[in-house]
């Protein structure tokens, strides 16, 4: 018996601290466009062959002002109907558009939809490998900044990936957030892996040389604005698309996907 049981702790230890876990990430959704089922379409082809565990939603949710309620027709037309074919969580976020609405509703309709995680403006959870943080970039305020630091601290797994809606670093036309760089990057500089965002409507990988973080805008699933070049960007796009991450305990595996679900960049961290 106690062979058996050695036996199964180096088969655990093997394995690592976490399973695999795969997931789409993006922003910007909400117009129930033609361009947003398109797109909303690819994921679920590109979802047959790759391990999609579920969705990292960056907000804006809903457009152009948010939703009234839970009962609100735009639960149907921008978020039940388009993504219904991907059948897995989303774990969202609050942005700028949602905030001229209820944000209270959308916070409610995690209790109406299997789908739809939304369980406060900002919360943590773990996915195989990775603890999430999850801000509400819209008011990054002191009690906010005082959880993301404490939960930051207590995070055991070793990939650490902060959402939020707006970027740190962007070359969108929303351009950087000074009011980020100042309150949040010092808080995540030398513990996060990577920082995802929305609220620029094109696919941006960005890395700094002051910083060791990976910047990561994918706010082109439903609409697209210009972008400018800079040599920090490694990738850029203006193209409709979404993005897509593998992560297992010593790899994480980067895909930015076009309108068509086509690969247009991987990267590959370690």
């Amino acid at each position: 018996m106690k062979l058996f049981f050695l036996i199964l702790l180096i088969i655990l230890t093997s394995l690592g601290t976490g399973a695999e876990t795969g997931f789409l990430f993006f922003g910007d959704t909400g117009t129930g466009s033609t361009n947003q089922m398109k797109v909303a379409q690819a994921m679920a082809n590109f979802c047959e062959d790759v391990k999609c565990d579920f969705v990292a939603s960056l907000g804006d949710n809903f457009y152009p002002s948010g939703v009234t309620d839970t009962r609100d027709p735009l639960w149907k037309t921008a978020f039940e109907i388009p993504y219904s074919p991907l059948n897995i969580p989303f774990f969202a976020l609050l942005g700028n558009h949602d905030y001229q609405g209820n944000i209270e509703a959308q916070i409610n309709y995690s209790k109406k939809s299997q789908q739809w995680k939304m369980p406060s403006q900002y919360y943590t959870y773990s996915k195989g490998p990775v603890d999430f943080f999850v801000l509400d970039t819209n008011k990054f305020n002191k009690s906010q900044r005082e959880w993301l630091a404490e939960s930051l601290d207590n995070s055991k797994k070793p990939w650490k990936v902060v959402c939020g809606h707006h970027p740190i670093y962007s070359f969108g036309e929303h351009g950087n957030s000074e009011e980020l760089k100042e309150e949040l990057l010092p808080i995540i500089e030398g513990k996060v892996n990577f920082y995802l965002s929305g609220h620029d409507h094109n696919k941006q990988v960005i890395q700094k040389k002051s910083s060791n973080i990976t910047f990561i805008v994918s706010g082109a699933a439903s609409q697209t604005s210009p972008l400018n070049k800079n040599r920090s960007m490694v990738f850029g796009s203006d193209k409709l698309g979404f993005a897509h991450f593998l992560i297992s305990d010593k790899k994480a595996t980067l895909m930015v996907l076009d309108r068509n679900g086509a690969a247009e960049y991987t990267q590959q961290f370690e």
